[in-house]
């Protein structure tokens, strides 16, 4: 990248700070606050606290490294168990602890569910549960898993994999045995799992199955990071992610069984009226169309998180567009293709394989300042 076309896009977005227009709102719905997930790299991490959430990490072969299985945001956790998922023919888990998040409470007495190690069939169950039944709340290292890395290669880490039957492997309970973060009573976690990968004698790419979806969109979106087939799940009655279910998590308050997008009484141009016909159901100015390239929910204006994509404009997911939050996200990245390791469908707005300045940087002409609620 030239630094010509580097300047060329900072001059821009200094440019388009003087160009704002009035604030926007939009209803949103916010259906599980709480996150789970592998943290790849376990810097800053703690029993009650979390670093960084890491979704690759580079090691070299016979190395042993540690990665975290993590919650976030979660309330009366006495019980928690998943299946994390990997390479058997790259790496072995040799050790866990699962002595954190619930022993956070003097007098807890923390049981360790976990499979037997050493373990290099692909396929690691692991969990605890506070016999004594002091729950915790608040966000944390759930379990530490010590792993040696056999040979070459980029492996998968997966927590939840959409197993064995279009259903998550992670289970959250309080102390009276019920469900946290289950919407659909098939007691499993549905909420957002972060995934991870690690490699083997290599470095991390940004992109690891060159799909235009960065490893973070796809980590947050539980879509597969080393299968280009596989994308975020988005609601426009495809199978994005290749888990079996098509537009999961996109049946919003009220919850009737029919995916927002293809539901008349839920596309509404903002009047209240059903209306079928509606090519942007969250009044945001990017099409459905636009929104399934750019992996963005297209039926939320606001983010719901930090972790949520849903305006395509707010690009670093705070609710607001900003020259620093979101215009510099394209430093560097001017004249990517795709097909290029750094290319991504996130910041190409106007979905025609190029990130450019006049395709896409542009775009914020006359919205800088512009905030959702």
């Amino acid at each position: 990248m030239s630094k010509a076309s580097i300047l060329l896009a900072l001059l821009t977005a200094v440019l388009l700070a003087f160009t704002a227009r009035s604030d926007v709102t939009e209803a949103t719905y916010t259906p599980v606050n709480t996150i789970v997930g592998v943290d790849a790299i376990t810097t800053g991490n703690t029993a009650t606290s979390l670093g960084s959430i890491d979704r690759c990490v580079s090691v070299s072969p016979n190395a042993t490294f540690n990665i975290d299985l993590f919650v976030k945001d979660v309330t009366n956790l006495n019980m928690w168990q998943g299946t994390l998922r990997f390479d058997g023919s790259l790496l072995q888990v040799t050790s866990t602890n699962v002595g954190y998040f619930l022993q956070t409470t003097p007098g807890s007495v923390v049981f360790n569910g976990s499979d037997p190690v050493p373990n290099s069939t692909g396929s690691f169950l692991v969990g605890a549960v506070d016999e004594e039944y002091f729950p915790e709340s608040g966000s944390g290292v759930l379990g530490r898993v010590t792993i040696k890395a056999l040979s070459a290669g980029t492996s998968k880490l997966y927590f939840s994999l959409w197993w064995p039957f279009g259903i998550s492997g992670v289970n959250l309970e309080d102390p009276s045995a019920n469900p946290i973060g289950d919407l659909d009573g098939d007691t499993y976690f549905d909420g957002l799992v972060f995934n991870a990968i690690v490699v083997v004698g290599g470095p991390c790419p940004l992109d690891a199955d060159h799909d235009g979806f960065s490893n973070i969109d796809e980590s947050i979106d539980g879509s597969d990071l080393l299968d280009a087939g596989s994308t975020p799940e988005m609601c426009d009655g495809v199978d994005n992610d290749l888990d079996t279910h098509t537009d999961e998590g996109y049946d919003r308050a009220p919850v009737n069984g029919t995916p927002d997008c293809v539901d008349p009484a839920s596309n509404s141009d903002g009047d209240g009226s059903p209306n079928p016909s509606d090519t942007d159901d969250d009044n945001d100015g990017s099409s459905d169309t636009s929104e399934a390239y750019t992996a963005t929910d297209s039926l939320a204006f606001c983010p719901l998180t930090v972790y949520h994509s849903a305006w395509p404009l707010d690009v670093n997911n705070d609710g607001s567009i900003s020259v620093v939050g979101d215009v510099l996200k394209f430093g560097g990245l001017i004249g990517t293709p795709c097909g290029n390791d750094n290319f991504r469908k996130r910041l190409d707005l106007n979905n025609d394989c190029l990130i450019s300045v006049v395709g896409d940087v542009f775009r914020f002409s006359g919205n800088i300042g512009d905030t959702c609620s």
